[in-house]
């Protein structure tokens, strides 16, 4: 755990995470995090992105610890993330997303006629409860899903670029490019690597558990014994 939170500027700057969208498509709300300009491109303040991802990566260690789901959607998955992100509790939504997928989930998950209509839904059946968190890797283009988390009062964290919208509605934003490769590669790792120290953290709070059931066992026994011994004698 220690190990993992060694989270470096290095780290972010050779991903290009510092980079926003250009000047013209920044949004106002967003003016407080940008430090500068790069030609036409917007400088997000990095200081910012390493707090927010150190407090998301201790959110969803704890979910997954608490044995808890965790839905990630990234519409138009161009560089076949969902390979990379397998984990146990987590889910990934690659497709359009289809509007009252987590409102409507009941329905979703178990009429046919859904699933016959669109291979999408065959993703979120596999969930069988809502999820306890949602993360967006870009909320410009999954606001359908923000929107449908926040009504469900599902928490929801997404990258944040120059030019988010919707900044206000994210529950755990995260400042960051939405555009370029090598950043979302960075996420997909912080991401699967968050996700699986929770589960190992969990594994081994089972196997605690296991050894502390087994020693109260062989306690109940010798005081058994002991009782039997006494009677006898």
């Amino acid at each position: 755990m220690q190990d993992f939170f060694k989270l470096s500027f290095k780290q972010l700057m050779l991903s290009n995470v510092f980079l926003g969208s250009r000047k013209a498509s920044f949004n106002m709300i967003m003016k407080p995090f940008i430090v500068g300009y790069r030609g036409s491109f917007c400088i997000l303040n990095l200081s910012h992105t390493y707090i927010q991802f150190k407090l998301l990566i201790c959110v969803l260690f704890n979910i997954v610890f608490l044995r808890k789901k965790v839905l990630i959607v990234k519409e138009n998955d161009l560089y076949d993330f969902k390979i990379n992100l397998k984990a146990k509790n987590l889910y990934f939504y690659d497709k359009k997303w289809i509007g009252g997928c987590l409102t409507n989930f009941k329905i979703v998950s178990r009429h046919p006629k859904f699933l016959e209509l669109s291979k999408s839904f065959l993703n979120l059946r596999k969930l069988r409860y809502l999820p306890s968190f949602i993360f967006l890797f870009d909320p410009n283009i999954s606001e359908a899903a923000l929107f449908e988390g926040y009504v469900l009062g599902i928490p929801t964290s997404a990258i944040a670029n120059s030019d988010c919208l919707f900044f206000e509605s994210i529950n755990y934003p995260v400042l960051g490019n939405t555009e370029c490769y090598e950043s979302m590669y960075f996420y997909m790792h912080v991401l699967r690597d968050a996700i699986k120290l929770g589960s190992v953290k969990e594994h081994i709070e089972i196997l605690r558990i296991k050894r502390l059931k087994t020693k109260l066992k062989i306690k109940l026994k010798i005081r058994r014994k002991k009782k039997k011994y006494k009677f006898l004698c």
